[in-house]
């Protein structure tokens, strides 16, 4: 992993703030200037502060972060978007521990490896025990997205154990920390849309609609917002499943149809052939 010194000083720039300026309460005007002058990387908890007052991704000043392992953690990313647990599962066991060599890397590892115990393996005992490596780690932030899939991740497992009151706990630890946070690329928009999603899945099986609508109303606030069709079919399902629930029949109507209208643009067969059935039943209600 390596620092890009000219493009840490270039962004600070950019924000027309001093080296001083930008270490304060950070760390100090010397570390900066070294990471700007000598590329020299502090920890990874410093760059993370650094590049939140910045507003920046780290990977916009970090280099080699994957360590070649990149295009893999891609590969599993995109198939627990599409639920393809089983090929996810596959991706992960091509994977050389020896080469996981970075925090980085761990944390992206233990992340993955957590889903695949839960949806692949059934391993539930698995799955908590990586998604506490991520939870423990020497560095925690307010806007941590690991903080969130690991809490996310520990519901899900605690689900499958039937320990409700853990499952509550986890799934508010995920959702203060989903309140806060600010993303800044494609790839944490669409992680901060999937977990809203689970978590109004989970509180769907909980039956507690209100907060399924609380959830999905989030999401679907920001996929408009960025003008995306990430997960939005789906979105309303959940959302019209609440409205049922609560017996608001009208608007679960309206939003199902929805959900219909953008399976059919967004080639989701399989939520076409399910709201095919719902939305004629709620017709002869």
């Amino acid at each position: 992993m390596r620092l890009l010194g000219d493009k840490l000083k270039q962004y600070r720039k950019q924000k027309n703030l001093s080296q001083q300026e930008l270490a304060e309460g950070i760390c100090t005007q010397a570390t900066v200037s070294l990471m700007e002058k000598k590329n020299k990387v502090p920890s990874i908890k410093i760059i993370l502060e650094i590049c939140r007052r910045l507003n920046i991704s780290f990977e916009d000043v970090l280099t080699g972060m994957g360590n070649g392992l990149d295009e893999q953690f891609s590969r599993l990313s995109r198939a627990l978007r599409f639920g393809d647990f089983h090929g996810a599962d596959r991706i992960l066991v091509q994977i050389d521990l020896a080469s996981i060599q970075n925090s980085f890397d761990r944390e992206r590892y233990h992340y993955f490896r957590g889903f695949v115990e839960i949806f692949s393996r059934q391993r539930t005992d698995e799955a908590i025990f990586h998604f506490n490596l991520l939870l423990h780690r020497s560095y925690r932030m307010p806007w941590d997205l690991y903080a969130i899939v690991s809490n996310l991740g520990m519901a899900l497992a605690y689900v499958d154990r039937k320990e409700y009151d853990q499952v509550h706990y986890y799934l508010r630890e995920a959702m203060a920390y989903l309140d806060g946070y600010e993303w800044h690329e494609e790839g944490e928009f669409k992680r901060l849309i999937w977990a809203r999603y689970r978590i109004a899945q989970l509180y769907t099986q909980l039956e507690q609609p209100q907060l399924v609508n609380e959830n999905v109303d989030a999401a679907l606030r920001l996929v408009k917002q960025e003008d995306s069709l990430y997960l939005i079919d789906v979105l309303y399902e959940l959302k019209g499943q609440a409205e049922q629930a609560l017996l608001a029949t009208a608007a679960a109507k309206q939003s199902l149809e929805i959900a219909k209208t953008l399976a059919v643009v967004t080639h989701n067969e399989a939520l076409q052939q399910r709201l095919g059935r719902t939305t004629g039943s709620i017709l002869t209600d």
